[in-house]
């Protein structure tokens, strides 16, 4: 069985080209960065808009890894080999 997640934006816009971060926020989380992999697959990077103790998040399809601090977040994606999307 496969599990399909389906995005659009908030505005209703379609065909969505080049999506921005902010798109894809939400009441709990705002979208910060737009990462892509080798193989073009996305990569968000969040920030809870709650209080919390590890406020910092990066998903990748159904993964979710959580991070105290904002260097830690962009350190795992650095390591991982995840490209910044250009807007364009």
């Amino acid at each position: 069985m496969r599990n399909y997640k389906c995005y659009g934006t908030k505005d209703g816009r379609m065909p969505m080209t080049m999506p921005d971060p902010a798109d894809f926020g939400d009441s709990q989380k705002d979208a910060i960065t737009m990462y892509h992999t080798e193989d073009g697959k996305p990569v968000l990077l969040r920030r809870s808009i709650a209080l919390t103790p590890m406020p910092w998040c990066v998903q990748r399809g159904t993964s979710t890894v959580f991070f105290s601090y904002y260097r830690d977040a962009i350190e795992h994606c650095r390591k991982r080999g995840y490209k910044v999307t250009e807007e364009g």
